[in-house]
């Protein structure tokens, strides 16, 4: 996956969400921009959950994305 796709995926106008899988088996539901941001440097997004918790996420971990509703970008 790269920093292009997802930040497509993070810029639509509207917003849709979308979900990251993850190469350990999780997942992260991207619910609204502002729980994802874009690391410069094009390594790394950071993603928070709905408590404020925030994991940074190295890109080669992320193996597909799926926008809500359709089949999905794998990496």
């Amino acid at each position: 996956m790269t920093a292009e796709q997802i930040s497509r995926a993070h810029r639509q106008a509207p917003f849709k969400p979308f979900t990251l899988f993850l190469s350990d088996q999780r997942r992260f539901e991207i619910r609204h921009p502002d729980f994802l941001w874009v690391i410069p440097g094009g390594r790394l997004v950071g993603v928070a959950d709905d408590a404020g918790a925030v994991e940074l996420i190295d890109l080669l971990h992320i193996t597909a994305l799926r926008l809500s509703g359709t089949e999905g970008i794998s990496a």
